[in-house]
Formats: structure tokens, sequence, C-alpha cells
């Protein structure tokens, strides 16, 4: 009996049970979320990496860029030779059954908005609706507006499912996002309604 109560008491003695107490319990965990991964079906799913300009979500249709040989396209380089045109959408929006054209474009020119717009490659981010005169050789240009700085994108879309068509317009300033929903009303582009547009 002495003797097994000193073995109780040798320090290596002890160490050697707390070690394989912690071998036990370390494989029983090890067993149990085994377990638990099976039953659970936690990680049997797929994960989708985005690279580059991809989005998360659902994709949306925005409208394509028009050739550089359009007519309407042409048209608006004559009346505005100076500037730069990012992006060039084509659409019937005056419900007229003549295509009109919606222009995003760099220009040096100040205007009214020039005060509270942001400079980008020397000039100005602006948008133009080129409205069909209805023989698909005259246009009228409206005012200029401001539009968004950074990956503008333009979306028609029949929101009110009645006569003109309406254009949604998206695009960024840094990490802020906004977009205006508008309707060519009386040969001007009108803000319907938006949310951060103005920030960007």
């Amino acid at each position: 009996m002495e003797k097994k109560e000193k073995i109780y008491d040798k320090l290596w003695f002890r160490i050697l049970v707390i070690v394989g107490i912690l071998v036990i319990a370390f494989s029983v965990r090890q067993f149990l979320e085994k377990k638990y991964l099976e039953i659970s079906n936690v990680g049997t799913g797929t994960v989708t990496y985005y690279d580059g300009e991809g989005r998360v979500g659902r994709d949306l249709l925005y409208a394509e860029n028009v050739s550089e040989d359009n007519p309407i396209l042409q048209a608006f380089k004559e009346a505005f030779p100076n500037v730069k045109v990012l992006l060039a959408c084509e659409e019937d929006l005056t419900n007229d059954g003549c295509k009109d054209l919606v222009v995003i474009y760099n220009t040096t020119e100040k205007d009214e908005h020039t005060a509270y717009s942001t400079l980008v490659d020397g000039g100005y981010i602006r948008l133009v609706v080129a409205i069909d005169s209805g023989d698909g050789e005259n246009y009228s240009f409206t005012d200029p507006i401001p539009a968004p700085i950074e990956n503008q994108k333009i979306q028609f879309q029949n929101i009110d499912k009645t006569d003109e068509i309406e254009f949604v317009l998206q695009g960024q300033k840094g990490s802020k996002v906004g977009y205006g929903i508008y309707r060519v009303m009386n040969g001007a582009p009108v803000n319907l309604f938006g949310e951060g547009l103005e920030e960007c």
C-alpha cells in the first residue's frame, strides 16, 4: 500500500495522467466535430470568387454603347466637337418611334453646375440627351446636367408601363454609389427619383 501511495505522489506520474486526459479529450473532440460536420452538411457547398469588376447579385441588363458610326452620335460630335464621349446609349425615350441618344461625356466647358462638380481629367462629367426631331437627321440637345464621375451605366425601363421610356443612370465617386431615374419631359431629362446621385 505504501508503494502505491508513493507512485501517486510522484510528479512524473501526475504529469503522465494529465497528458493522457488531454489526449483522450482532444480525440473525443475531433470525433464529435467530424460527426457534426457529417450530420449538418457544413462545408459541402461551393464558394464563388468574384474578381475584376464582376458584381455580386443578379446581372442587370445595362444598355450597350452605340458604335462610332451611329448617326445620332455623329450629330452629337458635330454639335459638341471638343468633348470626350464616355458612354452613349440609344433608345426611343420620347415614344415617337425615333431613336434618341443618352450621352455622358467629359467637357472642359464651365456651366451653372461647375461650382459643385468634381474636376475629372481636366473636365466635368455631363449628360445630354439627343432627341430625334422625327426625320432621323436632325436632333435637338437637352441642356447638360451633371453625371456620375465613375462607372457610369444606363439601363432603359418602362417603369410605369405607359408612354415614354425612363432611363436609370447609375455611377459612383470613389466608394459612394448612386442612381437616378429620369424621363425626358418637355425636351429635358427630369430626375423622377434617385438616391445618392448628387454625391457621385
